[in-house]
Order: C-alpha cells, then structure tokens, then sequence
C-alpha cells in the first residue's frame, strides 16, 4: 500500500505525489546531528527521512507501539520507546535499521528523552518510582545495558543534558502534553541545574505551558517551546539565552493557527524538527520560515485490520423477550438474539458499523426497538423480520431496519407502552411518546432532566425521575393521558432507578437517606384492614404517598428491580466485608439475603415474569448469567458464587478502520452532547470535528487515536477529560524489595539508606539497616553490567535470597537473607504512610506536640475514613490542625470533611468522675479549634472545592501552592470498543458566579518548594503552616479568655456519640462534581 504522509504544503509536493491521498498524524520526530535526517513514529515504526522530504525508509517494523525515536550524538544509532512487553521500555537500533536491542526492564513506563553527551548512556523518564508524592524521575541507563543511574533533579521530567554534560535542562509541573491555553499552576516549567541536580534554578516563570528543552552546541542557548504571546494557546519554537533569569523569549516561528508541540534541535545547532497539528516542520535556528516536510511511506499494515471475533462474555446490555425465551445482546454495538437459558441458536441481527444498543422488545416480541448513532446522530430504530419464508423474529434469516427518529438531539431509554401502541423515550431531557411508525411525537413530560422512566402495567401511567435545579433527583407519577405529575418521594436527595411491578401495586426505587443510597419500595395503595375489598386494578391512593416509601433493606444498593409479585426487590450492594453481588430483599424490609458470592458486579438486573424467582442479569465482564431465588430448580443456582450463564457466542468481525471511525465518533458527540459548557470554552466544536475527522483514516494504532481523540480534547482547555481503555499492560510486574537505596552511591551494590516500615526487609531477625550494601540479588552480583529491576521481575510474593554486607570490600560482613518482595503498588502504599508519618513527625516537632496533621489523600470514602480516623485516634485534643489536600486529586466529600471542622461550642457536658469537654451530636465529635488547610498544583478538582468552601465560610487559612483550577463535575462513558471517555458535565461556580474550572484557589499564604527544598529535606510548605497556625492558636485562645499555655478541654469517651459505621454508598447518576 502506497502512503503520503502529508506532512507538507502544496507548493512543495511534486505533481505526481499530490495526487495522492495525504496521510498525516506522524508523531514525536527527531533530527539527526547534521540535520540531515528526521526520525519520527508513523504506524506504529519508527521511521526516517531526509530532512527536506522524500521518500521515508522504515527503522522498526513490529506489532507493538514505537515511539519517541532520538538519534546518538554520532548520529549511528536510535533511541526510542516501545510497549513490546505490555509496559514501555528503551530499546536502541542502528539508526538504518537492524534488531532493536532491549535497555530497561521495568514494569515502570520509560519514555526517551536523550543521550549523554558522549554516547555511552540513554536519558529516559520513568513513572516507576514508589516515592510520595509520586512524580516521574529521570534516569540514564547504559548504551551498553546495566545499571539505571538516577539524576535528582526532583520532580524532573524530560531531562536533557547540556553539550558539556555538566548541566541539565528539564521540565518541572504536572502539565498535559495536549491541553491547549491553559493558565494556572498546574502548567510544566523549565529549570536547570548542574548535571548532579544541584543549583537548581527555574528557567521560565510563564504560567501557561513550556517544554521541550533543547541545548544549543555551545551552550549558551535554550530552545523550547512555549505558548507565551499566545492568546489562542498556539505554542511556538523560542528561545532565551540559558543563563538568563528575565526576559521575554524569542519567537523562531510564529504559528498563529495550530500549536506546536514536540521539539527536538540538530546536534549541529542548525535546525529544529518540530510537531504543527498534523504535520512536521523543520525551522532554521539563525532566522528564516519555517517550511513543512513532504514525506512518503511506502508500508503494507503490519497487522490485519480485520479480525473474526467470538465474543462469549462482554455484552453491554441484554432484554428479554415477552415469551421470555429469547433474550438480545448487544455486544460490541451490534445486535444478537439467543436462546434463554441454554444460549444454544444465536441469530445475528444488525451489522453496522455504530453503535447499536438500548433494545427492547415489542410486547407481541414481534419487533425490537433499539437506539444507534448511524445516522450521525442518537436516534432510534426499528427492527422487523423481512424473511417471508420465516416471518417470526427468532426463526428469520434477514431483518429490515427502520429509523423512527431524524433529529439532532439524542434520543434514549425507549421503550414500549405495556399495549404497544406508542413508545416513550427521552429526548433533551423531557419525555416523549410516539406510535411504533415514529409517527405522532409528541410531549409527555414537559419538565426537564427526566432520566429514567417505566409505564404502569396497565399504560395509563408513568413513573419517572428527574433532576431538579440543586442536583436532587425525586420519583413522579403521573398519568399518561395527561394530567398533574405527582412527587411520590418528596426527599430532595438521590432518588431514582424506579420499576414498577407487574401486579401493579408497588414502585421500587434507589433512594439516598442521611448519606446512604437505599433500596425502598413504595405502596401505591394505603394498608387495607382484614376482609377489606381489594384496590381496583391500577387504582392510586394519593393521600401522604410519599410517607409510603418504605426502605427494604439497611444496606446500600447501586440499582434496584422490583419482582412480578412486589413481594421482593433484588439490588446490587457492593460494601466492605460484603463483595459485590447481588441481594434480594422482602418489599417489607424483613429479610435480606445475598444471592451471589462470587463479586460478579451484576448490572441491569430483571425478573422473570413467567418463572418464580428467576433474576437474570450481566456481570461486569459482560456474562448474561441467571439466579433463581427460593427452592432449587434444575439449570439455575441458588445463593452461588458460579451461577449459570447463558452461553451465546456472538461472532462477528472488527474492522479497525471503522472501529476507530465510530470511537471517534462517539467521542465528539459525547462531548459535544454533555459538555457542562454550551459554548465549548469558546472552541468551535463543529470546526474541531472536521479538523479531527479527517485524521482518523491515517491513525492505524489504538494508542495513536488515543493521542488523536486527546489532542481533540485538548482543543477545550478543560479539566476531566481523557479517554482510557485496555492497552498492553507489563508482561514482567516488577516487585520491590522495601528497600531505600543511595542514588549517590556508585557501588559495587546497592546501598541501604532506609528500611521501609511494615516493607519485606522490617522483619525481626533479618537485621537489614541503613548503611548496609545489598551485594546480589538471587545469587546475581551486582555488577554495573545488571539490571536490577530484572531481577525483580515476576518476583512479588516469592522467597528471594539477597546477599547483604556492611562492607562490601570485606566478605567476612557479607551474609544471605530471604526476603518476599512486595507489588510496586503495595510498596507505594508503605511510602505514602512514611510520607505522611514524616509530616505528622515534623509538625509535632514544630509545635510541641500542640498542632496535629492529617492527609488526605483524595475526596473520596476511603479518604474520608482515612481523615476520621486521623482526627479521633491522634489529633483531637490538638491545639490546632493542619489539614493537608495537596497531591489530592478530588472526589466528592468536601461537605463531610467540613462538617467535621465547623462545630460550634454551645454545650460542656461534665462526669463527676471524669473531665469535661464538648459534644455536638450531628453524627460525629467535631472539631472546634483552629485549623489551616495546605494546598498545591496537585489539589484537583474536590479537593479545590474544599479549601474554597473552608476559606469562605470564615474556618481558617490556606497555605501552600495555588490549586490548578480543575473543577468540574465528571461523569464516564463507554465507547464501542470498552474504551473509557470521560465526560464533564457540570460547572462548578462560587457563590459570586465565578466558574471555578481555570480558576485555582489562591493561598492566603503562599509557599512554593523547589527542588533545592528536597536537596535540604525541607517541607517549606509544611513549616510555613505550622508557624500560620500556631499564631492562630494563639489569637483564638486569646479571644476566648483562655491562657495561651493552656490545653484545650478534651470530651468525655464516655459522652461522645460513636462514629457512624452504615457502609460506603454509590454516587447518584450524575453526581455534581467528582473526580
């Protein structure tokens, strides 16, 4: 096949190449030392080209994603990144091709930045650090292969070393390589420090985005790229002399219209290769324009784009037929119809390259509604059988679709009157019905933010939830003919996934009560004494209905289906101690019983209509299994961990092109339907399509319509966006040893400078300690020519032997021990209780054990946990608090962590036995005192709500960083393939009207740390605050007339009422912010 990468302007392509079909999208280029060539990923491969264009020649050719390609400083050889074994590592090649050879082993990513200056080592960075707060770190790992040696640059990324060696220039901030004009703290910086790290000083103060570092031959320059000037977040080459500590920067291109990313300079100082958008550009670094490169390839696909599939599990939603024989599947976005419970006949019955999903069947199971994005937009449609031969659904061989629905809003949740003579669905957030022709559309509901809804058996009417202005949901009920829709909750919470039951009599509903989402049922017909007349058939008591819903269950449930009966509900309840899995529970509330034990995360649970006690439902693997609840009965389970499944093989094939087409696709629309902002940050969405679209066709690998879709995203310069999903994962998990090594130290080994608390070496008997020299490691001696982390691959939980000396010189110190090293993630874990046991250390140094300090490590349940049992077993008879959100990245608990800071005193209670104190009973023991709250670039989102709240309502000072100003409300969605596309759909604003999305929450104090902070073991921050609120403590012990010497009163055990133990609940549907 026979490509033009259309990395060039008109004017520079010859005739016979422009007829040809641009195919653009090369990513991450290079130049080589006599800028004569340019490297850069296409596909996949790494490729080359000369640099004024032509014909490009292939450097890898491998199924797996390469990436980052960075010529040696002789230009013989590249660098470059690969995810061949599930993580990506630094591989080296000839720069004309040849087999890559394999330099880093980690499970950790490692991304190629450069070369030392003599050759003999690969600069990289790496996530694979354990430190908290975790931050990449850069490395440089031998030409030859070996040991890593780490730079201690501290928060350093991107590291590129000077001509000289003697220093480094690299990038500092959590920036996002695709996010355009952004301003704020959370932006990447430059710094530059001697090659060992010290001296660190920052480079550029510009608070948008910086990067791509690069050294002119004699060192006096630095060339990056930067949006300074900008106003349309259009990044530019520049440069500024490299001692310069001011100045404004020199412009080297000027683009106005897209933004330029990735940059990399010729070691002969000549040229930069640089990303434009879509396309590479080279520029001349003593003056003159810029001119874009014509490249072609010429390549086959290293992999079939399509591919014969059999799914047996991953289906998205089911429904069952009338007859209850038959059930659909949607299984990657297409339509299958098979046999209940056996899943023996499976019958194919859409085959489109969209989206199809939310099937239903007609209640004569004659015909099946179903919603698809086939038209452009989500619309619903009409299955029917068109095979004359066998006209029946389940026995037809052809099928014919009809749309319904042509309009540009998005049509959902269809479904069937109980007669099937109209279908309601929802469109723009109100309620709609139709005849099964589409015909007659027409309002139900005229209230918007309906989200779920289900007729009445008999059809005259309809229950239904929706949203009001403050986020809370209520259940209504109202008749279908028209006529006053009646609040049935009258709790302005959570409440909603309603069902009614077939016998008509009763409603069940998820509904949040003092915290906690709940199953309830709802009577639609007050008690009746014995031997009253039945109700008539769909008849509703009005009178206090809302009184009338009754909780079934104590626990915590996430969806709920009521039974044909109304006798039952059956939920899903996920809790500690209590798995994942489905529940049933009596209407009444008298009995509650786990149905599965296997944590199967079952999803759209349904009743059986015509077999008692049947529940048919998905798992989270997308398993349609069924549970019978009561007696036995063959083919069904009762109360299992391995319930039956029903066995449909769905086969199909995927064809890359249009898989990727319709992910695109679905990832503009969900955006473009639930972006909390109708103005699109000022971007015009429409335009960003067509821009977007057309590179689609040129994109042949999952990770590159990842970049794709993200640099689409980053045309909003908003928070909470990304999309995600199952790429190559590490095939060799590296374990850890619970060790803390010297990066100073050269060897022979690795020398101990700490022993992680609770880690695999703090074991009695071992007696591993600091200044020890782990020698070998599973009888492997440490040589500079080993790489550690490959001998930790796959070695979590097993023995391993290392040989340990005080003195490596002397073998007579030299001793074996066994140790069972620990997953990475564990690891992180024991380093974040370090860091926070440090932190807590310092301030009660500082203070004189009279301020505590809590983490708190996210806005979410366990967070929360986390900081009520901080506050009640160590800090509440502190004079003061330091509550600490930096590294927090959001959730949504900022309302239960200020209840626990915002009590008021207005009773003591007193024991004659015992002290005296203060008891506030809103739930739990509060804390009165003063307290300050730290912030950094790294409090996101919750955790950006909270220290505004505290601060607004007057509680105490904010200390630290300014947050990064990413606050909005977030919800997911999934797209065709499983991939994950995050969807921000609420705005978050002060009580003033300012949006608090790029708008970061300023300090009262402000303190940065810098890297020379680390060098000196020096929480800046951290000190700042203690002497904040120790002058606070002071001030407010002052204003109460109590002696500034004097401990604050403490509360009776005794009196205290006990911390509330109801388990974690499930967020509502669309919660109003979260992270």
């Amino acid at each position: 096949m026979r490509h033009l990468v259309a990395l060039c302007a008109a004017a520079l392509l010859a005739p016979a190449a422009a007829a040809q079909e641009p195919i653009r999208f090369a990513r991450t280029p290079d130049i080589s030392p006599d800028g004569k060539t340019v490297a850069f990923s296409y596909l996949g491969d790494i490729w080359t080209v000369p640099s004024v264009g032509g014909v490009a020649r292939p450097v890898t050719m491998h199924e797996a994603h390469d990436l980052n390609p960075v010529f040696s400083p002789d230009g013989k050889y590249l660098a470059f990144s690969s995810n061949r074994h599930g993580s990506y590592d630094v591989f080296v090649s000839p720069a004309v091709g040849g087999r890559p050879r394999r330099l880093t082993f980690d499970s950790g990513h490692d991304t190629v930045t450069g070369w030392t200056p003599d050759g003999k080592g690969v600069v990289f960075t790496s996530t694979r650090g354990t430190a908290y707060p975790f931050q990449a770190e850069c490395y440089v790992v031998p030409f030859d292969g070996g040991a890593e040696r780490k730079l201690t640059l501290f928060e350093g990324k991107e590291a590129h070393l000077s001509p000289a060696g003697d220093r480094v220039a690299f990038v500092r901030g959590p920036g996002l390589w695709y996010r355009r004009g952004y301003r704020g703290s959370s932006n990447d910086e430059l710094w530059v420090a001697g090659a060992d790290g010290s001296g660190p000083r920052r480079f550029t103060t510009f608070d948008g985005q910086d990067g791509s570092p690069m050294w002119s031959p004699d060192g006096k320059t630095l060339y990056y790229v930067s949006e300074e000037g900008s106003t349309r977040g259009c990044a530019n080459v520049v440069s500024r002399p490299a001692d310069a500590t001011s100045g404004t920067p020199q412009r080297l291109t000027t683009h106005a219209d897209d933004t330029v990313r990735r940059a990399r300079v010729s070691g002969n100082g000549e040229w930069i290769v640089y990303e434009l958008g879509a396309d590479l550009c080279v520029v001349p670094t003593r003056g003159g324009a810029p001119r874009k490169l014509a490249i072609e390839v010429n390549a086959d696909d290293k992999a079939n784009t399509e591919r014969a599939v059999t799914y047996t599990r991953d289906a998205t939603e089911f429904a069952l037929s009338p007859d209850e024989e038959h059930a659909v599947v949607v299984v990657h976005g297409e339509l299958f119809l098979t046999r209940i419970p056996d899943g023996n006949k499976v019958t194919r019955l859409t085959d489109h390259p969209a989206y199809d999903h939310g099937a239903t069947f007609s209640p004569d199971g004659k015909s099946i509604l179903f919603a698809s994005d086939r038209s452009g937009a989500e619309d619903l449609f009409l299955l029917e059988p068109d095979d004359a031969e066998h006209p029946e659904l389940h026995k037809a061989h052809t099928f014919k679709v009809t749309q319904l629905t042509k309009t540009p809003e998005a049509e959902s949740g269809a479904r069937f009157t109980p007669k099937g003579d109209r279908v309601g669905f929802i469109r723009g957030g109100k309620l709609w019905t139709m005849k099964p022709d589409g015909t007659d559309q027409k309002v139900m509901i005229d209230t918007p933010q309906v989200f779920d809804f289900e007729f009445s058996p008999d059809g005259k009417h309809v229950v239904f939830a929706r949203m009001d202005g403050s986020f809370a949901s209520e259940v209504f009920v109202a008749p279908t003919d028209g006529g006053e829709a009646r609040n049935v909750t009258r709790y302005a919470t959570y409440n909603g996934d309603v069902s009614w039951s077939p016998a008509g009599g009763k409603i069940a509903f998820v509904g949040q009560r003092r915290g906690t989402y709940l199953p309830h049922v709802l009577s639609l017909q007050r008690p009746a004494a014995p031997g009253a007349p039945k109700s008539a058939p769909g008849e509703i008591d009005w009178d206090d209905i809302h009184l009338r819903g009754e909780k079934a269950a104590g626990i915590a449930a996430d969806s709920v289906s009521i039974s044909p009966t109304g006798l039952q509900v059956a939920f899903r309840h996920s809790g500690a101690g209590n798995g994942d899995d489905l529940w049933v529970a009596a209407a009444n509330g008298s009995s509650q019983t786990r149905v599965t034990t296997g944590n199967l995360a079952p999803r759209q649970i349904r009743w059986a209509k015509k077999s008692s006690g049947l529940i048919y439902f998905l798992t989270g693997t997308g398993e349609l299994r069924s549970v019978r609840h009561g007696s036995p009965f063959p083919g069904a389970a009762t109360n299992s961990a391995d319930p039956p499944r029903v066995n449909f093989q769905a086969r199909l094939t995927v064809k890359r092109d249009e898989e990727f087409a319709e992910m695109f696709a679905q990832s503009w629309r969900g955006l473009s339907d639930h972006f909390y902002d109708s103005g699109f940050h000022g971007a015009d969405w429409f335009a960003v399509r067509a821009k977007y679209q057309a590179l689609v066709p040129h994109v042949a690998m999952k990770e590159d319509l990842y970049a794709l879709v993200s640099v689409m995203l980053g045309e909003l310069n908003a928070s909470h966006l990304g999309i995600s999903g199952v790429l190559p994962t590490a095939q060799e998990p590296t374990a850890d040893l619970g060790l803390l090594f010297d990066p100073s130290y050269r060897g022979p080994g690795l020398k101990v400078t700490e022993v992680l608390k609770r880690g695999p070496a703090d074991k009695r008997g071992l007696g591993v300690k600091p200044g020890d020299v782990v020698v070998a490691i599973d009888r492997v001696e440490l040589t500079p020519k080993v790489n550690v982390s490959q001998l930790l691959n796959n070695k979590a939980g097993e023995g391993l032997l290392i040989d340990v000396a005080s003195d490596p010189a002397d073998k007579k110190t030299r001793r074996r021990v066994e140790l069972f090293p620990i997953a990475r993630d564990k690891a992180s874990d024991l380093m974040y209780d370090r860091w926070v046991d440090a932190n807590a250390a310092a301030v009660a140094k500082q203070s004189g054990g009279k301020l505590g300090y809590i983490h708190i490590p996210g806005m979410d349940e366990p967070g929360l946990e986390r900081f009520m049992r901080a506050l009640y077993s160590d800090n509440l008879d502190k004079d003061g608090l330091i509550v600490d959100v930096r590294f927090n990245g959001g959730g949504f608990t900022h309302d239960q962590v200020l209840n626990y800071l915002s009590g008021k005193e207005h009773t003591f209670f007193k024991q004659r036995d015992g002290g005296q104190g203060l008891v506030l009973r809103n739930y739990d023991r509060k804390f009165t005192r003063p307290v300050a709250v730290m912030t950094n670039n790294r409090s996101y989102s919750d955790a950006e709500i909270f220290p505004h709240a505290f601060r607004t309502l007057g509680l105490g000072k904010v200390v630290g960083q300014a947050t990064g100003g990413f606050v909005i409300g977030t919800t997911s969605t999934r797209l065709i393939d499983g991939s994950t596309l995050r969807l921000p759909r609420t705005g978050v604003f002060t009580v003033k009207g300012v949006n608090m999305e790029k708008e970061g929450v300023i300090p009262d104090v402000a303190v940065e740390i810098e890297p020379s902070d680390f060098f000196r073991g020096v929480d800046t921050q951290l000190t700042r605050a203690v002497s904040v609120l120790t002058d606070d403590v002071v001030a407010w012990k002052r204003a109460r007339g109590t002696p500034t010497g004097t401990a604050p009163a403490t509360v009776p055990p005794a009196v205290a009422p006990m911390p509330r133990t109801a388990p974690a609940a499930p967020m509502p549907a669309i919660p109003p912010a979260a992270e």
